[in-house]
């Protein structure tokens, strides 16, 4: 017998009115449509991100030995996109 599902939370949800009994064994085919392989990210991608990280361990560095107040953050963060825009 061969029934559809989708995986959530690492189990499979069947398609409506299927039922199995409890502790019965199963053999799980994945289909491949919509897998996404680590070599499919682009070295642009790799680069935003590696430029994303430096951004937020400098942000990090400002706010070392510093009272956080997180309104004004909010208010840096806004003026940064304001003058990237």
């Amino acid at each position: 017998m061969t029934y559809k599902g989708v995986v959530k939370g690492n189990m499979v949800i069947l398609e409506e009115g299927v039922c199995l009994p409890d502790g019965i064994k199963v053999a799980v085919t994945v289909e491949q449509v919509e897998l996404m392989r680590a070599a499919e990210v682009t070295p642009a991608e790799i680069e935003e991100r590696q430029a994303i990280v430096a951004r937020m361990k400098e942000f990090g560095q400002r706010l070392a030995g510093r009272k956080v107040d997180l309104g004004g953050l909010i208010l840096e963060g806004r003026k940064e996109l304001e003058n990237r825009a």
